[in-house]
């Protein structure tokens, strides 16, 4: 059997937009517009760290809120003003993502930076959450 074409791997790549699925480091848009930024999530001892894709969005269309909870992130990436439009693969309009974490986190402790396109949030876990070295005593 011949390997797929161009035309079959870009009908096949189309079908998998709408479904939702896409490839891997893909942020892949919603019927309703919307998209989902990917992220990675990565735990220290103290604390969690998020690495959300957003390139092209600005600082300013970025909305965060981190509680006893967990976090939620929202915004919204422009499309290019003043361009015609050849190709739009890059998802354009609101996204949101929300993550209820599984520890218990402090919110007044969080920090937010955004540079090279990436959102990098850091939540510290709560003083219970904090693993506790005990001395065990030997009789």
């Amino acid at each position: 059997m011949p390997a797929p074409g161009f035309e079959e791997m870009s009908r096949l790549w189309d079908d998998l937009s709408r479904s939702g699925a896409g490839p891997r480091g893909r942020a892949v848009p919603h019927e309703d517009g919307a998209w989902t930024p990917h992220v990675d999530i990565h735990e220290r001892e103290d604390a969690l760290l998020f690495l959300l894709d957003l390139p092209g969005v600005k600082k300013e269309d970025i909305e965060l809120h981190v509680d006893a909870n967990g976090i939620v992130l929202q915004g919204v990436r422009a499309r290019q003003s003043g361009l015609r439009d050849l190709r739009l693969e890059r998802p354009v309009g609101r996204f949101r993502r929300a993550f209820r974490v599984g520890v218990p986190i402090d919110p007044d402790g969080a920090q937010a930076s955004y540079r090279d396109g990436v959102l990098a949030i850091t939540v510290p876990k709560a003083r219970a959450a904090k693993p506790t070295k005990i001395a065990v005593n030997v009789e």
